[in-house]
Formats: C-alpha cells, sequence, structure tokens
C-alpha cells in the first residue's frame, strides 16, 4: 500500500484527523517518561504522519513504547489524544505487517490480544505462554515469578471464560464497535 492510502486510512480512524490540531510544541515528548527511550517521540510521529512518511511512522518503535501514562494528554495544549493514536498505529503496523523486527514489546502485545479475543479476558499464563514460544529466555527468567504466585493463589493456570467474549473480541477488531452498542 502507498504512503499516500495509509495516511488517508489513519487520517479516517476515530481520532487520525486530530493530529492536524497539532502545533508541534513538543509537550507531548517533553512530558512522556520515556521519550529517551523512543527513535521518534510523540512530536516527531505526528510529523512524519502529516508529512506523509507513514510507512516509517508505522515502522518505529515509538509507540511500542507508550505505557498509557497520560502525560501527553494531560498537557497538550491541543488536547490531542495521543495515546489513542499510538494504539491506531499499533494496530495499523500489525496490519500492514510493519511492526519493528528489533523489538520484543510487539510479541507481547500480540500475546495480550490473543487471550483477550481468545478468552475475552486477561490470562497472565496464556500471555507467558504465547510470549515465550517467541522468546524462550524471558519466559525461563520469570519461572520463579510464577512459582512464587502460583504458590499464593495469585496466577490461575487455566484461563477463566467470560460469557460475552466474542463481544470483547470484536470491540478489538473494530473502531465501529460501540457506537453500535446502546
Amino acid at each position: 500500500m502507498d504512503e499516500k492510502n495509509l495516511q488517508d486510512k489513519f487520517y479516517n480512524t476515530t481520532y487520525g484527523r486530530k493530529i492536524l490540531k497539532c502545533i508541534q510544541c513538543g509537550t507531548c515528548s517533553a512530558s512522556c517518561p520515556l521519550t529517551g527511550l523512543m527513535e521518534h517521540g510523540p512530536r516527531e510521529i505526528f510529523a512524519l504522519i502529516r508529512d506523509g512518511d507513514m510507512e516509517l511512522a508505522l515502522r518505529s518503535e515509538t509507540p511500542w513504547y507508550c505505557v498509557s501514562c497520560y502525560q501527553c494528554i494531560a498537557r497538550c495544549p491541543q488536547e490531542i489524544p495521543v495515546i489513542d493514536l499510538m494504539y491506531c498505529l499499533k494496530r495499523m503496523s500489525r496490519e500492514y505487517d510493519l511492526v519493528p523486527s528489533s523489538h520484543k514489546i510487539p510479541d507481547l502485545y500480540r500475546a495480550f490480544s490473543q487471550a483477550v479475543d481468545h478468552h475475552g479476558r486477561i490470562s497472565e499464563a496464556m500471555v507467558m505462554a504465547n510470549y515465550g514460544m517467541l522468546h524462550p529466555l524471558d519466559a525461563l527468567k520469570n519461572i520463579s515469578v510464577a512459582l512464587k504466585l502460583l504458590k499464593r493463589k495469585r496466577l490461575k493456570i487455566l484461563p477463566q471464560q467470560i460469557i460475552g467474549r466474542r463481544w470483547v473480541a470484536q470491540l478489538s477488531g473494530s473502531e465501529n464497535v460501540r457506537k453500535d452498542i446502546k
């Protein structure tokens, strides 16, 4: 898909056009506790998108570092929903197979999403099992923590299902589902 089509797709998401209000003040990047780890701060990502460099924006590790702390949104003078835009970039990078290969967080995000889509809620054991398949050394490092949690009955091995799990799965697949629910 070409850059212009990617940009149009981004702008046509629920919050995509909000970045057109960005005045490039840098408050979001200055507020973010992880900007130092990012290759592009939120302000730079928005500039890339507005300039049509969608592939670079989608391949960036920046959205994957977002921890949803809301510092950026609380301080933005234009009230731009930065976190929602970061989630949109994550979804698009997965959809178009542009996820950065050098970063482990997309794999954890995928494992988390699979658990929620399948069971309707988070299952720590399933998330770590799915993530551990891709990163076995990370899984081995966490075994002692898992055993302590099991001993204290704070970790369930088998996931619990919820009644409306298909509805929950739809939420992650479509931005318009909530509008249809009364």
